[in-house]
């Protein structure tokens, strides 16, 4: 048997066509609501997504994994033309790492060590352990070739851009979003202005790296933009979580490679990198009566999170007790909808301040900074927008009002909370157990997520 390797796509070749038959079935993975297509209905199609073709081809990202697989039938084939090695010229070597101002914790050298090694991989980086630093010493061991830096959100994108130039005093870093447009050989682009630097650096980068890369695992654009660059030798994700799905994780690691980890968040909590939560999750009384029985998740959502008055005056309560017992307290309310951002608002009064999506960079730059001083807003309330790329270390108590199930969401809303700041100790994080149709294996959900990253929960 042999593996034909390539820098995007590499090819199976082998004798055997059980083998083949058998990993095809192996890396297939229904999608979800495929049955109600109509192509699946005329049998023109099997309803799945196939990450090994018939014919033994995959993307090269999941090398790893079916040498692994292989190697579990005591199969070792041999690998040819293993070009994502031999791209880089022979005597090519990483630069120094170092950025002066800066000491790498043990976990960051560790994972810059690995990224360079390794050229490709999902580098997990716990949130609030210092993901930026990490890319600024890959794009400065790596200086001196092309690079393209991909983002989902361009508030990322110029946060980024400003600790690259500003704080870690690089030069020829350039940026693509929107009407914004500075050339550079480390050129920074959002995914939705991808095409303006393919004329520039398409055939000529040699590294990609992707910022927040779960959120790029699904959806026909962010793919197409991940397995673009097909000089790209060195492939770089980072994430705090990586997908658990079968899909988007086979998508993300054909693209970018396996998940590289050295450190996890009960690791730097135990070594006071990050603040110890106290996670409280209140459990709600079932008020549905047995009405809930016919309706959809968007009409039970509306009814007993968002327009659930109890509910709502839990928080309010809850605020006003945190209030009470630390007047210095900084006070993060997560919503899913605009809808219930606006009550919780009115509800919580003078000191509280909602952020919503259609607030310019100045209007959300203002807001944090009054939130994060001791004046007069001490409640943010927020959406998806304070969910990522947001460091506001003064938070002191965070209340997760929306509900919903995704561990990725769950996990990146409370890294929010958990950074390090001399005014706090502990960050205290408050759930809820919902108990109508839908809901309640939400919470549960959600209970599971905290205590799968170490926290003890408990539940009041």
């Amino acid at each position: 048997m042999k593996i034909h390797v390539d820098t995007l796509n590499s090819r199976l070749e082998t004798d055997n066509p059980d083998i083949l038959r058998a990993l095809y079935a192996l890396y297939s993975f229904k999608i979800p609501g495929a049955e109600y297509s109509a192509a699946y209905k005329r049998r023109q199609w099997d309803g799945k997504t196939h990450f090994i073709s018939k014919s033994g081809v995959f993307k090269s990202g999941l090398l790893s994994r079916l040498l692994a697989d292989l190697k579990k039938i005591d199969c070792e084939p041999e690998i040819i033309n293993n070009t994502w090695k031999t791209l880089v010229p022979e005597d090519f070597s990483p630069q120094d790492s170092h950025i002066d101002g800066f000491k790498y914790y043990d976990y960051q050298e560790a994972l810059i060590k690995d990224g360079l090694a390794y050229k490709r991989g999902i580098i997990k980086s716990p949130t609030g352990s210092g993901k930026t630093l990490i890319m600024a010493g890959l794009i400065k061991a790596l200086s001196g070739r092309k690079m393209v830096i991909l983002f989902n959100a361009k508030q990322l994108l110029t946060q980024t851009y400003d600790f690259l130039t500003k704080t870690c005093g690089m030069d020829d870093i350039g940026l693509c979003y929107g009407e914004g447009y500075i050339y550079g050989d480390v050129m920074l682009c959002t995914v939705q202005s991808i095409e303006r630097i393919l004329d520039t650096h398409l055939e000529e980068a040699k590294v990609l790296m992707v910022d927040e890369c779960h959120e790029f695992a699904n959806g026909k654009t962010t793919l197409a933009a991940l397995r673009a660059f097909p000089k790209a030798v060195y492939r770089l994700g980072f994430t705090a979580t990586p997908p658990s799905e079968s899909i988007p994780q086979y998508n993300l690691e054909g693209a970018l490679g396996s998940v590289l980890e050295v450190v996890n968040t009960a690791d730097l909590i135990e070594s006071g990198k990050l603040t110890k939560p106290i996670i409280q999750i209140i459990e709600r009384p079932y008020t549905a009566s047995g009405v809930d029985e016919d309706m959809s998740y968007l009409d039970v959502y509306e009814e007993y999170i968002v327009n659930n008055d109890s509910r709502n005056n839990t928080i309010k309560e809850l605020v006003n007790d945190i209030k009470k017992q630390n007047k210095n307290s900084r006070i993060l309310v997560l919503t899913k909808s605009l809808d219930h951002g606006r009550a919780l608002e009115d509800l919580l009064g003078d000191n509280c301040e909602f952020l919503q999506g259609c607030d310019s960079i100045g209007e959300r730059y203002n807001a944090i900074s009054r939130f994060r001083g001791c004046g007069d807003t001490s409640i943010l309330i927020g959406t998806k927008i304070l969910q990522t790329g947001v460091n506001i270390e003064e938070i002191t108590h965070f209340i997760n009002a929306r509900g919903m199930k995704s561990e990725i969401a769950t996990i990146q809303a409370l890294g929010r909370a958990l950074r390090k700041h001399e005014s706090k100790e502990l960050v205290y994080v408050y759930d809820f157990l919902d108990k109508e149709k839908y809901l309640r294996e939400h919470s549960l959900s959600r209970k599971r997520h905290y205590e799968r990253e170490g926290h003890t929960v408990t539940v009041c």
